[in-house]
């Protein structure tokens, strides 16, 4: 009996060892904490990418010292960061020199869409106010040196115009910057780069290209065919973006 009991005994103070030993894994204080974070990137958009339906302009019977009036295009930033604008704008004729077409372009930037008959109504002012109803440098020349003559514009819309020049220079009046090289037949025109082609989020810029034929241009652009294509690209504002083609 005596070695049953201590047996016993053993075995339940064995149980209690076990028992103490296994509370005394839970008897330290602890303590935790944790953090998560995510990003989510921005979209660098222009017109969501698509391709603009409307032709810069369209024209036949087109003669000397004619001027055709192009259609309004809007570029609209689609994305959620500030982007930077560049316009190349491309001309072929092809049975002679692109050199007799004079380009000229009116640009509006706005936040708040107006209908299309405010935009005529601004362009018309613009047109009259700027050019003094002529596509030519003296008359421009002439509405740029009294500004406080120029049409007014509702609040938050500001407006570039002028003649793409074949040189590299600013356009009548400083309202932007355009650059220009040539090539036989064909011209390449680089228009923006400066702070009124920098669109914000939800901001538009509605344009138009007028296109005049020289009164110089002779015999052998009878017949000829003008092409224009219009370009462009959009970058992220950051130092050293670079647009897609680079």
């Amino acid at each position: 009996m005596n070695k049953v009991k201590k047996a016993l005994l053993a075995t339940s103070m064995a149980g209690a060892l076990v028992v103490s030993a296994g509370y005394g894994t839970y008897s330290w204080f602890t303590s935790s904490t944790s953090a998560v974070g995510d990003i989510d990137n921005g979209t660098l958009s222009v017109n969501n990418g698509e391709a603009i339906s409307t032709k810069l302009f369209s024209a036949a019977k087109f003669a000397p010292s004619q001027v055709v009036t192009g259609e309004f295009i809007t570029l609209d930033n689609t994305g959620n960061l500030e982007q930077n604008l560049k316009l190349t704008y491309e001309a072929s004729v092809d049975k002679a020199s692109a050199d007799p077409y004079k380009i000229y372009y009116m640009a509006f930037k706005y936040t708040a869409k107006p209908d299309m008959d405010e935009l005529n109504d601004w362009r018309m002012a613009w047109e009259k106010g700027f050019f003094n109803g002529n596509h030519n440098p003296r008359s421009m020349g002439i509405a740029a040196a009294s500004k406080s003559d120029m049409p007014q514009l509702p609040k938050g819309v500001e407006v570039v115009t002028g003649e793409v020049a074949v040189e590299e220079a600013s356009s009548i009046a400083s309202f932007s910057k355009s650059t220009a090289s040539a090539a036989e037949g064909s011209k390449t025109f680089k228009i923006g780069n400066d702070e009124f082609f920098t669109l914000n989020e939800d901001e538009y810029i509605t344009m138009a290209f007028d296109v005049k034929l020289d009164d110089g241009a002779g015999n052998e652009y009878q017949g000829a065919q003008y092409d224009a294509n219009l370009m462009v690209e959009a970058k992220q504002t950051d130092m050293g973006a670079k647009y897609k083609n680079k």
